[in-house]
């Protein structure tokens, strides 16, 4: 005899509080892969390629606390060592050039996994050369203050399910400006309460002059030419090479701007929000505003053999317009949007065979 009166399985597939762009990303890419990151929290451990970065972004942050003039290519690779003699044995770092079985005894007699120098060293000089590459792209000497005006920023906005409920959703109708509210909702804190928190981090924002445009040419004066915002991510993977059909070239770039696009969206929401909450970890935002918002960078450290690695931008504006630029943000919202909602739908199933498998290997 069967017995139906068992106890249900407790919730076994956590629902998200959030999303970012890497996991919006990686949702995008391989929902199983998702599942097992962000809901179950199986991290992927750190593998050589991930510490890199990690410290050369680290250098880059901290290269610009220094006074213009001592910001030099051997400072910066100082930089570099020195917060990876902080780090290199970390529970996170230390297994990379640990070899698997041998063991060395360290200087009080006890013993310990014995590390591959030779690699760590190989490592460290790759690093060492990605920051060259920067050297050779940028001079940070030369980046005029008060650039960057925010460096390792938080960004985050709730996010209207919405799209057209948010701060950029004017921009998919024709009866509104940029000026008029969204049927009187404010950004800060959206109605009918279906939001979901998006939230990442900025590596750089610099205040730049807009670039220049027959339009612009012929309405204004040299005197009186706008600032912009640039949002910059340093990548220390290779640029992408846009080798192919006009078509797909231009499906690659919009694919490695999204990430910046997502960032560029928060900002927005953020800077049109009554909340002061939302800009308290941004202080050098809060005498700006979202029409300032216009040019997104990649900072390539390296790029392919045909080009002797040499680092690169790759650059987008948004648009001269702020209609232009919101227009964009709309269609980002809307993405991330329908990934919220269809994580939800999967993690309402409660079967994790709901999240489509990919080939990533784990």
């Amino acid at each position: 005899m069967t017995d139906t009166t068992t106890t249900p399985n407790p919730k076994t597939i956590p629902t998200p509080k959030a999303l970012s762009p890497s996991s919006a990303a990686c949702f995008k890419a391989c929902p199983q892969s998702y599942l097992f990151q962000y809901l179950f929290n199986i991290k992927q451990p750190t593998n050589q390629a991930l510490a890199k970065g990690s410290m050369c972004h680290s250098a880059l942050e901290k290269v610009f606390e220094l006074e213009p003039m001592e910001r030099t290519l051997e400072n910066l690779q100082n930089l570099l060592r020195k917060v990876w003699a902080e780090k290199r044995l970390s529970t996170a770092y230390r297994p990379l050039f640990d070899y698997d079985t041998e063991e060395e005894e360290d200087g009080g007699g006890q013993s310990e996994p014995k590390r591959n120098r030779e690699a760590e060293r190989k490592w460290g000089m790759e690093g060492l050369r990605l920051l060259e590459n920067y050297y050779e792209l940028e001079d940070p000497r030369l980046v005029p203050r008060p650039n960057p005006i925010e460096r390792e920023v938080w960004v985050n906005a709730k996010l209207t399910i919405n799209p057209s409920l948010g701060v950029t959703g004017y921009a998919g109708r024709s009866n509104t400006t940029p000026t008029e509210p969204s049927d009187g909702n404010d950004a800060a804190d959206p109605p009918g309460g279906d939001t979901f928190l998006v939230r990442g981090i900025v590596d750089r924002l610099d205040y730049v002059a807009a670039p220049p445009s027959p339009r612009s040419r012929r309405t204004t004066s040299p005197d009186d030419e706008m600032g912009v915002l640039r949002i910059i991510d340093y990548k220390t993977g290779k640029a992408p090479n846009f080798k192919y059909s006009p078509a797909m070239n231009e499906k690659i770039a919009n694919d490695t701007t999204w990430q910046l696009k997502i960032y560029a969206l928060l900002l927005r929401e953020m800077m049109a929000s009554t909340n002061s909450h939302r800009r308290q970890k941004a202080s050098n935002l809060q005498n700006l505003s979202g029409e300032e918002l216009r040019l997104l960078r990649l900072m390539y450290l390296t790029s392919s053999s045909e080009t002797n690695g040499a680092a690169k931008y790759l650059d987008m504006d948004l648009g001269e317009t702020q209609e232009e630029r919101d227009r964009i943000l709309q269609n980002v919202h809307g993405e991330l949007a329908d990934i919220w909602k269809n994580i939800l739908r999967l993690v309402e199933t409660q079967d994790p065979r709901e999240f489509v498998h990919c080939d990533q290997k784990w």
